[in-house]
C-alpha cells in the first residue's frame, strides 16, 4: 500500500482499530457501533466514483470482521495503520516475557516467537 492510500485509509483503519480495543475489552456494544460506521462510511462516505479503491479496503475490513465474528475470533483480530506497528511491539514484548518466566529456553522462544509472528502476521 502506498504512502497516499495508507492516508487516505486512516479514517476506515481508525474505525477498525477502535471496533478491535472494544472487542479486546470485551465491549460488544461499542464495537458494533465502530463497526456500524465503518459500514455506513464505505456506503455514504465513498460513494463518488474516484474513492473506490478506499471503498473497496474498508469492504475488505468488513469481510475481515464478518468472518471473526462468525467464528467468535474478534479479539484475535490485528491492528491496522500507524497503531499496528507499535501494538505488533508491545505484544510481542510481553509474550516473549511471558516465554521466559515460564522458564524456555532461548533457542524455544525465538521458534515460538517466529512461530506467532507467521500464524498472527503472515510470512513477511
Amino acid at each position: 500500500m502506498t504512502k497516499e492510500n495508507k492516508k487516505k485509509n486512516e479514517f476506515a483503519d481508525y474505525l477498525f482499530n477502535q471496533f478491535v480495543k472494544a472487542e479486546r475489552r470485551d465491549k460488544q456494544d461499542w464495537s458494533l457501533n465502530y463497526w456500524n460506521v465503518l459500514t455506513q462510511y464505505a456506503e455514504i462516505g465513498l460513494s463518488d466514483e474516484e474513492q473506490s479503491e478506499e471503498r473497496l479496503y474498508v469492504f475488505k475490513l468488513d469481510i475481515t470482521i464478518r468472518e471473526a465474528m462468525s467464528g467468535w475470533n474478534t479479539h484475535l483480530l490485528i491492528l491496522r495503520g500507524k497503531e499496528a506497528e507499535q501494538d505488533y511491539r508491545e505484544r510481542m514484548k510481553k509474550y516473549e516475557e511471558r516465554l521466559r518466566a515460564i522458564g524456555h529456553d532461548e533457542a524455544t522462544i525465538k521458534q515460538m516467537l517466529d512461530y506467532k509472528i507467521k500464524l498472527n502476521y503472515g510470512a513477511d
